[in-house]
């Protein structure tokens, strides 16, 4: 058998080129759903066998034994750091069996997790559409979607490829199963080694229509290029400075649920800023067959006149009308920045800190960015701490060319107690390069945070999913480079901070405002939402305290802190393009 330890090493090298953005709206219409909320897989799901042996890491059994199958989000599932489940939706959960991580490090040679019995027979053209995270890691891992009309009788409807680094959206046709009832099994094997693992989710078993496209993914960038093509822009920014803006560029994966084929598919994209709406619309397939998914890319011819925050509305339509339109949008959001907003950031991170990296024993993590606009001047690179970061450890950031040759670093930062309060309040910490690097186009960089073995305990929060390649972390003493599919936050700058980097804009016409603040019993919370949106609290630590639903034109939100600790919490609004913070103390 491999070991975990020796695989680990074999994983290190693998790349993938794309990485979903922005997951699309789901189906309205399932005549069967099942999402795997938090809490255990659903009474009707079983999953075989029930019990596993726990291995140690040179795969020997301990005696112990554990439920392979769970219910779990993207930070559980990559808890050992092999595992790399995209959090997208963020804080999605789904099921999954996880053989790298708690709970089960684990033998998984033969895995099953079956669904209940649909009855299918008021269900005209049944088909089933579900979302599967399978990366095949190391190399010899399997999986393979089953159906049967009696439980005992299987036939493969599809074995599931293996693709590394993002979730694939799946439709399978079920006409054979028309008449009468059918049960579903997901069936995985690793191989007889250590692997990585499987996960499952969004099941939807629906009724097929004659026409009937899907948006399933959409990305900011162009997704059909490499990653390491450093000649072209593939990547998407969610904060990119004005100087640096390229014709912004759009992909989407875009899948025929239909009977028909479907003729002249096209995507019409809405893009607004704070200066109006502009529509653009282009042809990105003259046909796709059923059940076949195709990944377009096309060159909107956007640029921003100015910063500020930039959201897009996605729709996809073909020459016949959409039969079932509940899952042919998507959103996407970007900001542009300069001197004088957002401090001139460049960025691949979401802003949200859903995980962290880093190790006792040392490492750099950050983002590669290119530089295809004009001419522009490095002057610092920024980091937001997570938890585990303790004060006197020491940092400093190191500015690379794509071949990881030094161009300037920072002096050593000894990080202190505010700029943890910074990081765990949403803000991120500055530091400047020693010496100004200009770069003229078409160039990469590459910005990390380093901490050696003996410099203290740091981890770097990161969030967003990165497409393989664009985020780094690399071991001090091995030197090994691994990819992780979530972004560090750590972003460069194309001028000095003024002010500090907390997101904090409350003077901003769509910023937050808080009052009273310092609140004892309740505080209310003013801000301008155009769109749809989300209000959330966390906690000097990072939990995640107050979730809400906000929708258009909401105004002001009623928040009860009478039960919370003392202590300074950060208040977050998102919507599409737009993410707006403040700190609220409670006393």
């Amino acid at each position: 058998m491999l070991t975990k330890a020796t695989a680990r090493v074999l994983t290190g090298i693998l790349l993938s080129l794309t990485v979903a953005f922005a997951h699309a709206q789901s189906r309205a219409t399932c005549a069967f759903s099942e999402s795997f909320p938090e809490g255990g897989l659903p009474a009707d799901w079983v999953g075989l066998p029930t019990q596993v042996e726990e291995l140690d890491a040179d795969g020997n059994g301990t005696s112990e034994f554990t439920a392979p199958w769970q219910v779990g989000n993207s930070a559980q599932a990559n808890a050992g750091g092999y595992f790399p489940v995209p959090d997208e939706p963020e804080g999605n959960t789904f099921a999954m069996a996880n053989d790298d991580a708690p709970p089960c490090d684990c033998a998984m040679g033969d895995l099953s997790l079956f669904s209940p019995f649909y009855d299918l027979s008021g269900t005209s053209a049944p088909a089933l559409s579900y979302r599967v995270y399978h990366d095949g890691r190391p190399f010899n891992t399997h999986a393979w979607l089953e159906a049967s009309p009696d439980g005992s009788a299987w036939t493969v409807i599809e074995t599931i490829p293996a693709v590394l680094g993002a979730w694939q959206q799946r439709t399978v046709d079920l006409a054979a199963f028309a008449s009468g009832s059918v049960q579903l099994r997901f069936r995985y094997n690793d191989g007889g080694a250590w692997a990585s693992g499987i996960a499952v989710d969004d099941i939807c078993v629906f009724a097929r229509v004659p026409n009937d496209l899907a948006l399933t993914s959409a990305w900011l960038g162009d997704a059909t290029e490499s990653t390491f093509n450093t000649g072209e822009r593939s990547l998407g920014y969610s904060r990119i400075p004005l100087e640096q803006q390229a014709s912004l560029r759009l992909s989407a994966r875009i899948r025929n649920n239909g009977l028909s084929t479907a003729t002249a598919v096209r995507v019409e994209a809405s893009i607004t800023t704070d200066v109006g709406t502009q529509v653009f619309t282009g042809t990105v397939c003259d046909t796709l067959a059923p059940l076949q998914d195709t990944l377009v890319s096309w060159d909107t011819g956007f640029l921003a006149s100015e910063a500020g925050n930039v959201a897009l509305a996605l729709v996809v339509a073909a020459f016949e009308p959409d039969e079932e339109s509940s899952d042919n949008a998507a959103t996407l959001g970007y900001t542009v920045t300069s001197s004088e907003e957002g401090n001139n950031a460049m960025a691949l991170d979401n802003d949200l800190a859903t995980t962290a990296c880093g190790t006792e024993d040392g490492f750099s993590a950050g983002c590669r960015f290119e530089m295809l606009g004009n001419t522009s001047t490095l002057h610092g690179i920024s980091v937001r701490f997570a938890e585990g970061t303790l004060p006197g450890s020491r940092v400093h950031a190191l500015l690379m060319d794509a071949s990881l040759n030094l161009l300037s670093s920072s002096a050593s930062h000894t990080v202190s107690d505010e700029d943890l309060s910074l990081s765990f309040s949403g803000g991120s910490v500055y530091l400047p390069l020693d010496s100004m690097v200009t770069i003229s186009a078409p160039q990469d960089v590459i910005a990390l945070v380093r901490c050696l073995p003996d410099s203290g305990a740091m981890r770097v929060a990161c969030g967003g999913a990165a497409p393989q390649g664009a985020a780094f972390v690399i071991d001090a003493t091995s030197f090994l480079i691994s990819y992780p599919g979530t972004a560090p936050i750590v972003r460069i700058h194309l001028s000095d901070a003024v002010t500090g980097l907390s997101d904090d804009q409350t003077g901003h016409p769509s910023g937050v405002t808080i009052s009273p603040n310092p609140a004892d019993e309740s505080a209310t919370i003013r801000f301008n939402m155009p769109t749809q949106g989300t209000l959330e609290v966390f906690d000097a630590q990072g939990q995640r305290m107050h979730v809400q639903a906000l929708s258009r034109n909401t105004s002001a939100v009623v928040l009860d802190a009478g039960d919370w600790a003392p202590g300074v919490y950060v208040v977050r609004v998102t919507g599409p393009g737009m993410t707006r913070s403040a700190r609220l103390i409670v006393e």
